[in-house]
């Protein structure tokens, strides 16, 4: 593996995504394979209320994800361009205000949930049979895995801005592993309930972290790990959370839908709420693993395009546009297909049960409907991060979920019940797809504008032997 980022703005761009996107998928679905199996070990060995105290503790768990990768995507964006610009000494400063950044909102968190988890709980609407389970679960997240979770974030999205792919796939794919094999200790030989499956997730969180370390340390990497070698930056600073802020508002916003969305379940009447809950938490660990794939896309689509911007390879730039949207819609569709026409099979792997698979499969027809359109939108936010525009990068973060989702739930249930909830998910799909390519077709204008301008000044000298098919 070269330790030079030169590749990212030399190699064919089809070639580079997917060079960049493979291992990383791997990698993610190996890691979304814990989640599956984590969801079967649990549902089937301590019954539907367990998966559901777990499923309502994931709403805070985005949370935590969201600011992590608040403070890790906008140290991405800036270190990919900088590295693109061969401003060495910016991105190596960048990453020391991400880790002081990650430091600050490990001690918030932890102590402001831990001080008010039963609090949190109540507000989120949680049954008295699912309370227990929920408690018992959250506990060891908050005290341990929040801060391994911060820290992580920065040598995980360091190699990322570097496009070392293959070594993110290796941490992933070896922490992934050993959840579930831990997930298998503790429930099945020491019986330990929901808290074992948590401490599974901690301990394989911290291995990843210390493997992370490694390759920085051992010299794997063109960029170092030295917290505080810099003075405090706050323009620095500024802008990480600037350029973050997009991600952290689409993660939260993940947060926030499902912890509606369940609060909305557990309010209506003429339904058992419980069992729906659990529903929608087998559905959600099913759309985390479907999505897993588009999210090493957008990391790739990102890497490239944020470095070949910051190095003014505009053509580039526009190319992997085209390669992005064209990949994130074709999965897209065809996880579409077998979740909408055939989802029967693979929830029947969760449990027995036939009511909690009924419901999952009348959910399922709903949530994947647009999946594809969700992909493409997913892709055009992280375009304009990668571009460091973070206004437009705020406003489609903001989009689906906020302005188009949550509005939706709140107000179809009130015309057509349970179905109406589900109804909000394929239209703000729609809606925030027509908007993200008008937007996206305009910044491929500008992008043209830009390269024309480059070019000029030695069209008259030599010619432009670029090769479009890169």
């Amino acid at each position: 593996m070269r330790i030079d980022t030169n590749h990212l703005g030399e190699k064919p761009i089809v070639g580079l995504f997917f060079g960049i996107a493979a291992p990383i998928a791997v990698g993610m679905m190996v890691n979304g394979l814990y989640n599956v199996v984590d969801a079967i070990f649990v549902t089937r060995v301590l019954g539907a209320n367990a998966m559901g105290g777990i499923s309502i503790v994931f709403p805070i768990q985005m949370l935590i994800f969201a600011l992590a990768g608040l403070i890790g995507s906008g140290m991405a964006s800036i270190v990919a361009r900088q590295l693109g610009a061969k401003n060495t000494d910016h991105a190596q400063a960048t990453i020391d205000m991400a880790i002081r950044l990650a430091i600050g909102f490990t001690l918030v968190l932890t102590v402001g949930i831990f001080l008010n988890m039963q609090e949190i709980l109540i507000f989120m609407g949680v049954s008295e049979a699912l309370m227990p389970y929920a408690i018992d679960y959250l506990l060891p997240i908050t005290l341990l895995s929040i801060p391994i979770t911060m820290l992580n974030q920065i040598p995980s999205d360091a190699l990322r801005a570097e496009g070392k792919a293959v070594y993110m796939m290796a941490i992933m794919t070896l922490s992934a592993l050993l959840n579930i094999a831990l997930d298998a200790v503790f429930l099945f030989v020491l019986k330990s309930g929901v808290e074992g499956v948590a401490y599974a997730t901690v301990i394989s969180q911290f291995i990843a972290l210390v493997i992370s370390l490694w390759f920085f340390v051992a010299g794997k990497t063109q960029l170092k790990i030295r917290p505080f070698a810099y003075q405090p930056n706050n323009k620095i600073l500024n802008e990480i959370v600037l350029l973050g802020v997009p991600l952290f508002i689409s993660h939260a916003g993940v947060s926030i839908f499902i912890a509606f969305t369940n609060f909305s379940l557990a309010q209506l009447s003429g339904i058992d709420n419980d069992l729906y809950i659990s529903a929608y938490g087998l559905i959600g660990r099913l759309v985390i693993f479907a999505i897993l794939p588009v999210i090493a896309m957008t990391v790739a689509f990102q890497t490239i395009a944020g470095f070949n911007y910051g190095a003014q390879q505009y053509q580039r730039v526009l190319t992997m546009i085209k390669v992005g949207l064209i990949a994130a819609l074709g999965y897209g569709l065809m996880m579409s297909t077998i979740m909408t026409l055939a989802p029967t099979a693979i929830i029947s792997m969760f449990t027995q049960d036939e009511e909690l698979i009924q419901a999952a499969i009348g959910i399922s027809l709903w949530v994947f409907m647009a999946f594809p359109l969700a992909n493409a939108h997913g892709l055009g936010c992280g375009l304009f991060q990668a571009l460091g525009k973070a206004r437009e990068a705020l406003f489609l973060s903001s989009l689906r979920i906020y302005l188009l989702l949550l509005p939706g739930l709140i107000i179809l249930p009130a015309f057509y019940g349970l179905q109406g909830l589900w109804l909000a998910f394929p239209i703000a799909d729609g809606v925030a797809f027509v908007i993200v390519m008008i937007l996206l077709l305009r910044e491929g204008r500008r992008l043209k504008t830009q390269q024309y301008a480059h070019a000029e000044p030695t069209s008259s000298t030599e010619p432009n032997n670029k090769e479009i098919s890169e």
